[in-house]
């Protein structure tokens, strides 16, 4: 029977052209793999001394994808996995790590996403490999959360305990610098959304709220600025500080409901989970600032959002002033879909997080097709139509998905 071990927050080194050192570092003497984006497979080279190359396709990564990969690590006998990509990367690699050492509990919790939208993980083994997290974008905090994300044929599923949190980080500037500013300034949305979600909810650890503002401010006056080097580095550093300060401490579960409602609008409408954000959590917003409860709670949001824009130029309305930032940030919306893409988003929000579920419990289909109606869309897109290829920079590109 293997030792159950208690998992401390990640380890995380910050700083430029640092990955190989610190990879080296951190594998020496044991059998590694490195799991990589294929479109970068070339930014592996180097990181284990020797260690087994696993290029993967981002957009395949599904449940069944998660299964063949942990097979392929447990048959190499992996003892530290470097997974290096963006965060669907870094949130199949963390899953698959459960496989490696218990096939038994992996194939347990597959099995589980197929009926419930939220699994929660037993407590890690020690016979599980490491993961040294090296994103590759900004905004998600894969590398240093508790929370998994994989998508199955039922839609995207969390896996949520400390088996999935990174043992290591790896925060290198290198990784960031040929991000399209659009990109960037996604991530740092997607990393402030997290505390401001958090902050509808209207309990919270007596530090929460001042960390959280403190956060908050820092990424706004970053996606604000001319993002070089240092600025992306910063707003790296800032998005994996949201899960280690005091910011998300004492928050009620499920407190940002923009983000479930989200995760159906990207999973029918084919796009990304920032884009479909950008489109609804302003109406989410509205819901609350007009006394519905069922979205969250108005003072606690007004309060952390007051405070967090004095010096940021946006309206102290929650809802208004997170409409301004996204156009101010020129930020992709999700293809506008019509009625019936619409109606499958609100069913499937409300068979999976809604009535008595976990996170949007008492609101029903009319509830969201409600909110789906007015939310923010590109008139210019298709729902089902890909997402546009990334703009691409004179060098390659070295970011990644962002989820």
């Amino acid at each position: 029977m293997s030792a159950v071990v208690r998992r401390r927050r990640s380890s995380i080194v910050a700083g430029t052209s640092i990955t190989r050192a610190a990879c080296a570092r951190l594998t020496a003497g044991r059998r590694t793999a490195v799991v990589v984006d294929d479109r970068f497979a070339p930014l592996a080279e180097g990181l284990g001394h020797p260690a087994d190359v696993v290029p993967i396709d981002p957009g395949s990564m599904d449940a069944a994808a998660v299964e063949a990969l942990a097979d392929r690590l447990r048959a190499a006998r992996t003892r530290v996995i470097v997974a290096l990509g963006g965060g669907t990367v870094l949130d199949a690699v963390t899953v698959a790590a459960i496989g490696v050492a218990s096939p038994a509990s992996l194939s347990w919790a597959l099995e589980r996403a197929r009926s419930v939208p939220v699994v929660t993980l037993p407590a890690p083994v020690a016979a599980a490999p490491e993961v040294i997290a090296v994103p590759t974008t900004v905004g998600t905090s894969a590398e240093a959360n508790a929370v998994a994300v994989v998508r199955t044929p039922h839609g995207y599923r969390l896996f949520v305990g400390d088996a999935v949190r990174p043992r290591h980080a790896v925060l290198d500037a290198v990784h960031y610098a040929t991000l399209d500013a659009t990109d960037v300034r996604s991530g740092c949305l997607e990393a402030l959304l997290r505390l401001a979600g958090a902050s509808t909810a209207p309990r919270a650890h007596p530090r929460a709220h001042a960390h959280a503002v403190a956060l908050a401010q820092a990424l706004l006056a970053l996606g604000d600025g001319d993002l070089d080097h240092a600025a992306r580095l910063r707003i790296a550093r800032c998005s994996a500080a949201t899960q280690r300060s005091a910011a998300l401490r004492g928050r009620a579960p499920f407190s940002p409901r923009h983000w479930y409602l989200a995760n159906e609008v990207s999973f029918v409408a084919r796009t990304t989970k920032m884009r479909a954000t950008a489109s609804v959590v302003s109406r989410v917003w509205q819901r609350i600032e007009d006394g519905d409860s069922r979205w969250g709670s108005f003072p606690p949001l007004e309060a952390f959002w007051r405070e967090a824009v004095r010096d940021a130029r946006l309206p102290h309305a929650p809802a208004a002033g997170i409409d301004a930032l996204v156009a101010r940030w020129g930020l992709p919306l999700a293809p506008r879909p019509d009625a019936e893409a619409r109606a499958a988003m609100a069913a499937r929000a409300e068979r999976w997080w809604g009535g008595r579920g976990p996170a949007l419990a008492g609101l029903t289909s009319a509830d969201i097709r409600g909110v789906l109606a007015q939310a923010r869309w590109d008139s210019d897109a298709r729902t089902g139509a890909p997402d546009p290829p990334p703009r691409e920079h004179p060098r390659p590109r070295r970011g990644g998905d962002n989820t």
